[in-house]
C-alpha cells in the first residue's frame, strides 16, 4: 500500500478521490503520438477548473479504483510487498494497511507523530535527517511516498518535442519575406506579419520556415534580418527568428562578454526555470561558443552571484510536482532565520542554497511560514540583509514564486518605462512561446498599473518597434 504525505497547510477530506490525471501532449501539439513507442511523454496539464500552474492532486503509486459503489471506509488497497521483496511478491495476511481514502499514521517515534498533549514531539526543533531534500519522500514501515515526476522541458527546448510538431506549408511565407527584402528598401511590415504569425509561435514552425527560406533562396534569413533592419526592430525579429533556446543563449553570450556584465539578463535567463530548461541552455551555450558557462559567469560576476548561479545550473531544484511538506518548510524557516536575522551577516550560501533547491510552491510556503513564525516579511528580511546584485536575485525568486503574472508584469513595465529597449524586447519574447503566461502576465499588468501593456507601449515606442512588439504580444 502507499499513501502520500499531507500537503503543507492542506488536509485531504475522509474518503477523497481525484480522478486520475489525462495526459499527453502540450497545448498546441496534436493529441496521439506520432511513435505510440516512444519513450518520450509529457506529464498531465491541469484538472478541469484547475488555475493554470498548479500542482494537480495525483493518485499515489499503487492506487487502485474501489469497485462501482464502494462507499468511502469499506474498499481497502491492496497491501504492498515489503521493501527488498521480489517484485510482485505480497506482504502476511497481518500486514497493515488503511481503509481506502484514510491517511495511514507515522509510527511513534518517529518525526512527524503526534505526542501526548503537553509532551514535545520527537525530533522537535531539530530538522529530520534529509539529504539535500530528496524527490523520494521518507520511508514508513508499509507506506512511501511516490517519486516525483520530472517536468519537461519548455516548448523549444528539446529535440524531441520535434515529434509532436505538425509540419507547416512555408512556401508561400518564405516567398514573403524574400519580396519583402529584395532589392531597393525593405517592407518592414510584411517582415512583421510573417514572423509573427500565431503558426510560427510554435518554436519547432519557426525553425522549419528558417531551414525552408536557408534552402530555397540558398540564403541566410539572419544576414538577410541584419542587413535589411535596424535597431529594435532587428533586435525583435532576431530573436523570434532564434527560437527561445537560441535567444536564451545569445542572451547569456552577449550580457557576459562585454565591459560590464548585463546582470539583469544574466538573471533574467537562469533564474526560475525548471531543470530540464536549464540543462539544454547550458549544453547549447557550450556548443554554440565552445566555451563553460559556469566559467564565464565565474569571471564576470561578484562570487555572492556566482554562488548562487552554480547552485541555479546545478539543475537540482526541486520539481513542480514536487510536494509542499510541512516538516521540511518549517526546518527550512528556521535555517532562514538563522542564516539572516540569527547572525551578524547573513550566510549567502545557506539561502542561496535553500532557494535554488526549491520550487515556487515551497517558497511561497517558506514566506508565509516565515511571516507567521517571526512577524516579518521574508522580502523584507533578504531588503534588510543583502545588497546588490544577490539581494535582487532572491527577490526575482521569491516574488515569481508567490505571484509568476506580477512577477513578469513589473519587469516588463520595469525595462519599458525605463526606456531599456533590447531588455524589454527579451522579457517580452521569454513570453511569446507560452500564450498562456502572456495573457495572464496582461492581465496582472492591467489590474496592478491601472493601464493596459498594449496601451503603454504605443504611448512609449514609436514606428517599427512599436509594430512588432504589439505583434508580440497579440494586440494587433
Amino acid at each position: 500500500m502507499s499513501s502520500q504525505q499531507p500537503y503543507y497547510g492542506q488536509q485531504p477530506p475522509q474518503g477523497y478521490s481525484a480522478p486520475p490525471p489525462a495526459g499527453g501532449p502540450p497545448a498546441g501539439y496534436p493529441q496521439g503520438s506520432p511513435n505510440p513507442g516512444a519513450p518520450y511523454q509529457y506529464p498531465p496539464g491541469p484538472a478541469p477548473g484547475q488555475a493554470p500552474g498548479q500542482t494537480p492532486y495525483q493518485q499515489p503509486y499503487g492506487y487502485q479504483a474501489p469497485p462501482p459503489g464502494a462507499q468511502p471506509g469499506q474498499y481497502q488497497y491492496p497491501p504492498q510487498a515489503p521493501q527488498g521483496a521480489p517484485h510482485g511478491q505480497q506482504p502476511p495476511p497481518n500486514a497493515p494497511y488503511a481503509p481506502y481514502g484514510q491517511q495511514p499514521p507515522p509510527p511513534s517515534g518517529q518525526y512527524g507523530a503526534q505526542p501526548p498533549y503537553g509532551q514535545p514531539a520527537a525530533g522537535y526543533g531539530h530538522a529530520p535527517p534529509s539529504q539535500g531534500y530528496p524527490a523520494q519522500g521518507p520511508q514508513w514501515q508499509g507506506y512511501s511516498v511516490p517519486s516525483v515526476q520530472p517536468a519537461p522541458a519548455s516548448p523549444g527546448y528539446d529535440i524531441a518535442q520535434k515529434a509532436w510538431a505538425q509540419p507547416v506549408n512555408t512556401s508561400s511565407d518564405a516567398e514573403a519575406l524574400r519580396r519583402a527584402m529584395k532589392g531597393m528598401g525593405c517592407d518592414e511590415k510584411a517582415l512583421i506579419r510573417v514572423l509573427t504569425s500565431p503558426q510560427y509561435a510554435n518554436p519547432w514552425a519557426m525553425l522549419q520556415l528558417v531551414q525552408d527560406y536557408n534552402t530555397r533562396f540558398l540564403r541566410s534569413l539572419e544576414e538577410d534580418i541584419k542587413s535589411e533592419t535596424r535597431s529594435g526592430l532587428e533586435t525583435a525579429l532576431l530573436a523570434l527568428m532564434r527560437g527561445p533556446l537560441g535567444h536564451d543563449v545569445h542572451v547569456l553570450d552577449k550580457s557576459l562578454n562585454r565591459m560590464g556584465t548585463d546582470e539583469a539578463a544574466l538573471m533574467d535567463v537562469l533564474l526560475n526555470r525548471s531543470n530540464a530548461d536549464l540543462r539544454a541552455i547550458t549544453a547549447e551555450y557550450k556548443r554554440v561558443t565552445q566555451r563553460d558557462l559556469l566559467v564565464d559567469i565565474k569571471d564576470d560576476v561578484d562570487e555572492a552571484l556566482f554562488r548562487l548561479c552554480s547552485m541555479v545550473l546545478a539543475a537540482n531544484r526541486a520539481e513542480d510536482t514536487a510536494p509542499v511538506l510541512a516538516h521540511e518548510i518549517d526546518a527550512k524557516v528556521t535555517e532562514l532565520q538563522r542564516a539572516t536575522e540569527g547572525m551578524i551577516g547573513a550566510n549567502a550560501v545557506a539561502v542561496a542554497q535553500i532557494f535554488a533547491t526549491s520550487n515556487a510552491s515551497q517558497i511561497a510556503a517558506m514566506a508565509d511560514a516565515y511571516q507567521r513564525k517571526y512577524h516579518r516579511l521574508l522580502a523584507e528580511v533578504i531588503e534588510k540583509e543583502f545588497r546588490g546584485d544577490m539581494e535582487d536575485a532572491l527577490l526575482r525568486m521569491l516574488t515569481a514564486a508567490q505571484n509568476r503574472a506580477e512577477s513578469d508584469a513589473f519587469r516588463l513595465r520595469e525595462a519599458l518605462t525605463k526606456r531599456k529597449d533590447k531588455l524589454f524586447i527579451n522579457r517580452v519574447v521569454s513570453l511569446y512561446s507560452d500564450l498562456p503566461r502572456l495573457e495572464a502576465a496582461k492581465q496582472a499588468y492591467r489590474k496592478r498599473f491601472n493601464v493596459s501593456l498594449a496601451k503603454e507601449v504605443k504611448d512609449l515606442l514609436k514606428g517599427d518597434l512599436e509594430d512588432v512588439i504589439l505583434a508580440m504580444i497579440r494586440e494587433k
